[in-house]
C-alpha cells in the first residue's frame, strides 16, 4: 500500500465549490483520482482560513496553519508517507517550507507537481512571486519525483537549474473533468446567425487578451450576431484602457464562473480561443486547463502556436494562428462562414479527448508513484 500525504488544505480534496481558480482543480482531480486505486492511501487536512487582508484574519490564518503544519509533521514521522507537495501552491507559506525540509530530513520521498514556475509572475503579472528562483532551485534539485507539465517546460527547468540527468520525472499535463464529455456527448452543431466566441480564464498581460479584442471588434463590424464571452478576472498587468474597453463593449460579456457551473456555461460558445504570446518564452511552455477543457466540450478551437500546444493539436481539431489579430479575426471568419469546418472540427476533438481526461492523467502518477 502507497501512503500519500498531501500537504494541501483538505478541503480542494473534497469539492470545488465556488471554487474559480485552475491550479484548484488540478490538485482536486488529480489527487482524487490516484485516490480510487486500491494500492494507494490518500490523506490530507482540512482546515478554515478567514476571508480578509487585515490583522485579524492574518493572525488567525497563520496560527491555524501553523497548528496543522505541527499535526502534519506528526503524521510524517508516525507514517513515513510518500509527501505531496503543489508547486509553487503548496509552498508559499513557511509552515509547508518546513515540512519539505522536514521530509529531506526524514529521508522521505517527495513528489513536487509543478503547475507554475516563478517566472509566471513576470509573464503574466507583476513581478512578484513568493518564492525566490534559489528556493524553486532547491525544491526542484531534491524531489524524489517530479510531475512536469510537458517536455518542453521540463527540458528549460532541467538546464536552467542543472538538475541530474537521472530524476525521476512524469509528464502529466493538465485535463478536463468527464462531466464536460457527458455534458457534450455529440458533435457541435453550428447555429444560423449565431457566433459566441470564448475565452476561459485569468485575462492578464502575455495571454492575447489585446489582440482577441481587436480580432472580436473588427469581427462585430462586419457580423453583428458575433460576441465575446470573458469568463475570468483582471489581473493587475492589464491596462486600464483595455479594461475600460472590454466594459463598455456591447459584444462582449465579461463574468467570473465557478467550476461546478462550467459545463452549462458553456453551452451557446461556437468557437473557443487560446491566445496566448508565443514570443514569450514561458508561455511556451505552459499548459493550460482552458484548452483541455476547450477540448471537453468537442467545440471547435482557435490556438496560437505556442510549442507545448503544438503537439496536442496535430491529428486535428485545433486550428493554429499567429499572434496576431488579423490572422486571428481572418481565421475566424472561415469559421463563421464555412459552418461544416466547424463541425469537422468538433468530430476530430471527440475523437482526440478521451485522451485528455483527468482520470488518464491519474493513471500516470500512479504509475509514477508505484516506481518510488
Amino acid at each position: 500500500m502507497i501512503k500519500l500525504f498531501a500537504v494541501v488544505n483538505g478541503k480542494i480534496l473534497d469539492g470545488l465549490d465556488t471554487n474559480v481558480s485552475a491550479t484548484y482543480t488540478r490538485i482536486h482531480y488529480l489527487l482524487n483520482g490516484i485516490g480510487v486505486f486500491p494500492d494507494l492511501e490518500v490523506k490530507s487536512i482540512s482546515f478554515k482560513q478567514m476571508l480578509g487582508k487585515n490583522l485579524i484574519p492574518l493572525i488567525y490564518n497563520n496560527l491555524i496553519k501553523t497548528i496543522v503544519a505541527f499535526r502534519t509533521a506528526a503524521s510524517l514521522i508516525v507514517d513515513r508517507p510518500v509527501v505531496f507537495f503543489a508547486y509553487p501552491h503548496s509552498l508559499t507559506t513557511m509552515q509547508n517550507r518546513g515540512l519539505f525540509h522536514l521530509c529531506k530530513f526524514l529521508q522521505l520521498d517527495t513528489v513536487l507537481d509543478i503547475h507554475d514556475t516563478v517566472e509566471q509572475a513576470q509573464v503574466i503579472g507583476t513581478g512578484k512571486s513568493t518564492l525566490s528562483r534559489e528556493q524553486e532551485s532547491y525544491y526542484f534539485r531534491k524531489a524524489a519525483l517530479i510531475l512536469a507539465l510537458n517536455r518542453p517546460m521540463w527540458n528549460y527547468l532541467k538546464t536552467k537549474y542543472k538538475i541530474d540527468q537521472n530524476k525521476q520525472i512524469a509528464f502529466v499535463p493538465n485535463a478536463y473533468e468527464e462531466t464536460l464529455g457527458e455534458v457534450y456527448p455529440n458533435r457541435y452543431n453550428s447555429i444560423q446567425n449565431r457566433f459566441n466566441i470564448c475565452y476561459l480564464g485569468g485575462l492578464t498581460k502575455n495571454r492575447g487578451i489585446e489582440i482577441l479584442f481587436k480580432a472580436c471588434e473588427e469581427l462585430h463590424k462586419k457580423y453583428p450576431y458575433v460576441k465575446l464571452y470573458l469568463f475570468g478576472s483582471y489581473g493587475e498587468s492589464i491596462t486600464s484602457e483595455l479594461k475600460e474597453s472590454i466594459e463598455r463593449s456591447d459584444f462582449i460579456v465579461r463574468k467570473q464562473i465557478p467550476r461546478k457551473d462550467l459545463p452549462e456555461a458553456l453551452d451557446d460558445v461556437d468557437l473557443f480561443v487560446m491566445p496566448y504570446d508565443p514570443r514569450e518564452s514561458y508561455m511556451n511552455f505552459s499548459s493550460p486547463t482552458k484548452l483541455f477543457e476547450y477540448i471537453g466540450t468537442a467545440k471547435p478551437i482557435l490556438c496560437t502556436k505556442c510549442e507545448s500546444l503544438l503537439e496536442i493539436g496535430k491529428d486535428g481539431g485545433i486550428i493554429y494562428v499567429n499572434y496576431d489579430a488579423l490572422d486571428l479575426e481572418k481565421k475566424a471568419e472561415m469559421l463563421i462562414l464555412n459552418p461544416d469546418i466547424r463541425e469537422k472540427l468538433s468530430e476530430e476533438l471527440i475523437k482526440i479527448r478521451p485522451h485528455h481526461t483527468w482520470k488518464e492523467r491519474a493513471k500516470t502518477v500512479h504509475e509514477a508513484l508505484k516506481s518510488l
